[in-house]
């Protein structure tokens, strides 16, 4: 594994030689990545990436002179191959209209110590376009349970089924609802196209064919859980969902959020509000996955990161 991983070429980039040093050691010294530093954007681009391929560039958003966007989107033009993913240690809702004018989906939050697991899994997904699959954050002796979930009219009664095949600690009420919500988007947005402005006609009595059935994977260890909802739909766009997430954290009039009155979109604000991590994976026009984790400890951090991956 650590041979196949060194193939993969690493630069981290940060004006913090601490956490810089911390991240680039565990992924050299633990995960097995080739790693290059970087102080900034400046001598990454002068020095680092002139000369050396680079498959993945993880960079700090608060740098003196270039900012983390600002060096990222120099990356997307000049070496459009390259993965980008960012790290702060700030609420990463303060940059999602950075985000969407960069089309940056990976933020990530700066821990001490940091959730190498689950940094492993991100990085790993990305390198390998290998995106898919709630199961990559548990181990060989985890719990798995797989539903197909077919029929609009029973939609509370499965997820009931789903939440209770969870640990007790992990049965919430907030848990049902927003797999409700993700459950309820994925066959009727993803798979039978329906709008939310005609959302009081939608019918209910129906019943899926077997290829458009909904994919329902529960994931449980010690430590966290994990409820994976895939649909074959594919409609869904990493910049709608940036947008979306955007309209609810933005203050308009009487500081009410821009989007409070959105037909569309709330599903994906409301899931970040009430579970630890959300994350978002599509393949364009083929399918769409969103994974809700829940931890037990405070491992979960104060401040939650963002993960949207596109293929």
């Amino acid at each position: 594994m650590a041979d196949e991983k060194g193939k993969y070429n690493i630069l981290v980039v940060d004006d913090e030689p601490e956490m810089r040093g911390l991240l680039a050691d565990y992924l050299r010294d633990v995960e097995g990545y080739t790693v290059f530093e970087a102080q900034s954007g400046r001598d990454a681009l002068d020095n680092v990436l002139p000369k050396q391929r680079v498959d993945l560039v993880l960079s700090d958003i608060n740098m003196p002179a270039m900012k983390g966007f600002e060096f990222l989107n120099v990356v997307r033009e000049k070496y459009p191959g390259t993965r980008r993913v960012l790290i702060t240690a700030y609420n990463v809702e303060d940059y999602l209209e950075l985000a969407m004018k960069h089309d940056v989906g990976n933020l990530l939050v700066k821990g001490i110590p940091p959730n190498t697991q689950e940094l492993s899994v991100i990085i790993s997904s990305l390198l390998k376009n290998d995106i898919f699959g709630a199961g990559k954050h548990f181990g060989s002796g985890s719990n798995h349970t797989s539903y197909k979930v077919r029929r609009g009219d029973q939609l509370e009664t499965e997820v009931r089924k789903v939440v209770s095949d969870l640990p007790k600690p992990f049965q919430t009420r907030r848990l049902e609802l927003v797999v409700l919500e993700v459950l309820t988007n994925a066959i009727f947005y993803g798979v039978r196209h329906e709008t939310a402005h005609h959302r009081e006609t939608w019918d209910y009595e129906f019943e899926l064919p077997e290829e458009e059935a909904i994919e329902v994977s529960v994931f449980s260890d010690n430590e966290k859980c994990a409820v994976s909802v895939v649909d074959n739909g594919g409609r869904l766009k990493k910049a709608d969902v940036l947008y979306w997430l955007y309209r609810q954290v933005t203050p308009g009039e009487g500081n009410a959020p821009i989007g409070m009155y959105d037909e569309h979109g709330r599903g994906f604000f409301i899931a970040r509000k009430y579970v630890d991590r959300v994350v978002v994976n599509i393949e364009r026009g083929k399918r769409t996955e969103v994974v809700l984790m829940n931890y037990l400890t405070g491992s979960s951090g104060v401040y939650k990161p963002l993960y949207i991956n596109e293929l």
